[in-house]
């Protein structure tokens, strides 16, 4: 029965390989460390093929960094230190790739890491945003608040309440769940071109949709550029410097994303809080027979699992692996230890 399972779980990887197409990524380990840009009013490209639109801002603002041995090299952006000067970043060609994907591939998928940054207070956001041709539109994106140290994501929604249409913020997890200073964070988005629908993964593993009275309002809209965006607001005070790593944005089809989402469904599992201090909770619908934790070497870890907790207050500080097998099916989540 292992075998059987085994060779299904191979097939069903093999599948979402063949299906999705890579559009964007890049984890700027081949970068040089030092500025990224050339010209900050995005005339001229710089490392990557990057083009800088810093309002008032400097080269210096958009910089290749090495934050810590698991990340290798990130990249950082310094925003600014009043209520003026939204920054972005972006390189060319996500339309024509979009526009090149397979048949059927209609479903955007957006993967990043983010670093939370030194400073903290403030008003503003660091955000990877995916725009549409007039640039005006957000299809999907996500995020971290900094007055809040919340997880959030935009999209371009209809609020039927309000009557308000346009690019809307929402709060991926409940407001127990923030992520301090210096804390590594991943976000997931997907974006259905046939519907307009985002759902977003939030740092936790916990699927948000917005609420029904809330409708895409992207329906049928290609995506056009991907930008990084350090976004601030009235009353801002702080210059925040926020860092993104091992950015992806691939097409698939909504065979694969079903495939997915059917499994994240029957089994309902949350990892909580991530970051960690203490104890990780896990929760899931179906009977969890397996725990095992690595650390970033791939060296096994010795752990104790007890009515849905564990403890990892001797874990020393880092990034962590944690498979999870519920009736013989696994599942990965990654985790950081503060």
């Amino acid at each position: 029965m292992k075998k059987v399972l085994s060779l299904s779980a191979f097939l069903l990887v093999l599948f979402h390989t063949l299906n999705a197409q890579s559009l964007e990524s890049d984890n700027f380990n081949s970068y040089t460390i030092g500025n990224v840009g050339t010209d900050i009013t995005a005339n001229s490209p710089g490392q990557g093929g990057f083009y800088t639109d810093f309002a008032n801002g400097s080269n210096s603002e958009a910089q290749i960094v090495n934050i810590d041995a698991a990340h290798d090299k990130s990249l950082q952006l310094t925003g600014s230190a009043n209520a003026a000067g939204t920054k972005y970043m972006w390189k060319k060609g996500l339309g024509a790739a979009w526009a090149a994907r397979t048949a059927g591939n209609d479903i955007l998928k957006l993967e990043f890491n983010l670093y939370t940054g030194s400073a903290t207070g403030g008003a503003g956001r660091a955000t990877v945003l995916i725009y549409d041709g007039t640039t005006h539109k957000t299809l999907l994106g996500a995020g971290y608040d900094y007055a809040t140290q919340r997880a959030v994501g935009i999209a371009n929604y209809t609020n039927t309440t309000t009557g308000v249409t346009g690019n809307i913020l929402f709060y991926l997890e409940p407001t127990t769940y923030t992520y301090p200073a210096n804390t590594w964070i991943t976000l997931k988005c997907t974006f259905n071109k046939t519907t307009g629908a985002v759902v977003w993964t939030g740092p936790a593993g916990m699927l948000y949709s917005p609420a029904a009275n809330y409708i895409p309002a992207a329906a049928g809209v290609d995506p056009f550029e991907l930008d990084f965006v350090s976004v601030v607001n009235a009353g801002n005070t702080v210059a925040h410097i926020t860092s993104f790593d091992n950015y992806t944005l691939t097409a698939t089809n909504n065979v694969v994303l079903g495939t997915k989402d059917t499994a994240v469904k029957e089994n309902s599992i949350s990892v909580y809080p991530n970051p960690a201090t203490d104890f990780i909770n896990i929760q899931s619908q179906s009977l969890i027979t397996k725990i095992e934790i690595f650390d970033a070497a791939g060296i096994k870890i010795n752990i104790i699992y007890d009515h849905g907790k564990i403890n990892v207050k001797d874990l020393s500080p880092g990034a962590y692996m944690m498979n999870i097998e519920t009736n013989g099916k696994r599942f990965s989540e990654k985790f950081i230890k503060k």
